[in-house]
């Protein structure tokens, strides 16, 4: 007799309990050696433990479940560079603001020695410690500079990561406060003042953001006259006032602006019918090769100043 997932299984000679242990007990799909009472309340298929789901209308199996996750996916709404949408708070923003103002308090509370030699900036020494390219964007020289910047990203912040996702949002400050650092590097001559000045602040980024935020109100095909204003304004600044690095200020724009572009250039679209949730991780993967391409540039940058600062003898 042939063994049918619909069949239950036969029942005792002469009544009593079924007997679930013949060759016609129901079995699981999944693994054919367990016998299986519960069945799947939509596929109708037997479903042992292993492989049961508890979901609103009663039981589940494992492949329903997933082909349901599937299909919610598929009809997810995706941002304009197709991450998925951010539903809850944006946590990269607050912890970005989190860091900054944890790092000034240690700086205030007599700690700025050891934070600055090890996180600040300098061109001399940035070959040694190669991360401070990045580290140095969490700190601060004043409490107007930390106030200033941690307004800037709570005002630009919240939007720009509801835009381009989380992971994409934390890339593109990274990437841009990698990039101002690195516009200090090729900037600053060796043998000057320039070359052992070190360099704070998250300005790197925020102009990146600006960046970003331009392109994507262009794409978007919105008003940019504003952010365009904002950022004149900022970069005149930082050659009205004395000790702001115009320069990072310049390799932050550049490099966030870039960014995002370059991920509006590289999204595959999505064909009508198409799955939708492999193009979006299809996109996913051409978005990281775009960062990791940019950051692979930007140290082969550095790379080059490096070797012509150890050639004059003004590497640390």
């Amino acid at each position: 007799m042939s063994q049918s997932y619909g069949k239950g299984a036969d029942p005792k000679p002469g009544g009593g309990e079924p007997d679930y242990t013949s060759s016609a007990a129901p079995v699981c799909p999944r693994h054919p050696d367990r016998p299986s009472l519960i069945r799947c309340q939509r596929c109708d298929r037997p479903a042992c433990v292993e492989c049961q789901r508890r979901a609103a209308v009663g039981i589940q199996c494992v492949d329903c479940v997933s082909e349901a996750e599937h299909s919610q996916r598929q009809s997810m709404p995706r941002t304009v560079v197709g991450a998925e949408p951010v539903q809850n708070a944006p946590i990269v923003t607050y912890t970005i603001m989190g860091i900054c103002a944890v790092l000034f308090v240690l700086q205030m509370l007599g700690m700025d020695r050891a934070v600055s030699e090890w996180f600040m900036f300098a061109p001399f020494r940035s070959f040694a410690m190669p991360w401070t390219l990045v580290t140095s964007g969490f700190l601060h020289g004043s409490l107007a500079h930390v106030g200033l910047n941690l307004y800037a990203l709570w005002a630009v912040g919240q939007y720009l990561e509801r835009a381009l996702g989380h992971w994409r949002y934390l890339a593109v400050f990274l990437v841009s406060v990698l990039g101002g650092h690195v516009a200090v590097l090729l900037f600053s001559s060796v043998a000057t003042d320039a070359w052992f000045t070190g360099t704070v602040g998250a300005s790197g980024g925020l102009f990146g953001m600006f960046g970003a935020l331009l392109i994507l109100q262009r794409r978007l095909g919105a008003e940019s006259t504003q952010v365009l204003i904002l950022i004149v304004l900022n970069f005149v600044i930082g050659f009205i006032y004395p000790n702001i690095s115009w320069q990072g200020h310049l390799g932050g724009l550049v490099v966030g602006a870039a960014t995002v572009g370059l991920f509006f250039a590289t999204r595959p679209t999505a064909e009508p019918g198409a799955d939708r949730v492999a193009v979006a991780k299809q996109s996913a993967i051409r978005h990281g090769a775009v960062v990791a391409g940019i950051v692979v540039l930007l140290f082969a940058a550095c790379a080059v100043k490096w070797w012509f600062a150890s050639q004059a003898g003004y590497l640390a």
